[in-house]
């Protein structure tokens, strides 16, 4: 048995060579580089939660780099428990079909960057010396799975591996991204593995 747990990508072209039936489409979305810039910030105009949970920026927003914003402890009111009286801001960065915005930036300039953004976006003035730490995540394989047609290309790939009880496949690229997807997604997908295996063998 095999779970392919891989980069969309590399998937992709190991599914095509091992799984009967399924043929990799040409129209799948292509990979973007998104990067994830996480703020913890000494700002108490963000008590107010001044744009809610988040927002979204418009890929023609002049001024901004990142393409959303989500106030992290204003969404999750454990976060805001353990990290007051700061709070927890996180941008994304990196759109599909485009190069990182990021690429070649040292982590300060980053940090600095993501801090100007966000004091766009939330409307408040936030300086640097309100920052009290900074992190960067990078998904370099990521699919949107708001594309046009992702549904119908994902449910081919699973009626394939339906029909392939030795192989199975997990990962944001079907699942969707977050960990609310990838997660249940990937736990599905290891006791599929190991029904079969128990079935194989007798044991259920």
């Amino acid at each position: 048995f095999v779970i392919l747990a891989a980069p969309a990508q590399t998937s992709r072209r190991l599914l095509a060579e091992a799984v009967d039936g399924w043929v990799d489409a040409a129209d799948w979305p292509a990979a973007a580089s998104v990067e994830i810039v996480t703020l913890v910030l000494d700002a108490p105009a963000l008590d107010a939660a001044p744009r809610g949970t988040g927002v979204l920026v418009a890929a023609d927003t002049d001024g901004v780099t990142a393409k959303a914003l989500t106030h992290s402890t204003a969404k999750w009111a454990w976060l805001a428990e353990r990290a007051a009286p700061r709070h927890v801001v996180r941008l994304s960065y990196g759109r599909a079909g485009e190069p990182s915005p990021l690429d070649g930036l040292t982590d300060d300039e980053v940090a600095r960057l993501a801090v100007a953004d966000a004091s766009a976006l939330l409307g408040v003035p936030i300086e640097q010396r309100m920052l009290r730490a900074s992190g960067r995540t990078a998904w370099r394989d990521a699919l949107s799975h708001a594309s046009l047609g992702q549904r119908d290309r994902v449910r081919q790939l699973e009626d394939a591996l339906a029909a392939e009880p030795t192989i199975e496949a997990t990962g944001s690229w079907i699942a969707g991204t977050g960990l609310a997807s990838v997660v249940p997604h990937a736990h599905d997908t290891a006791h599929r593995v190991r029904h079969r295996a128990l079935h194989l063998d007798g044991i259920a």
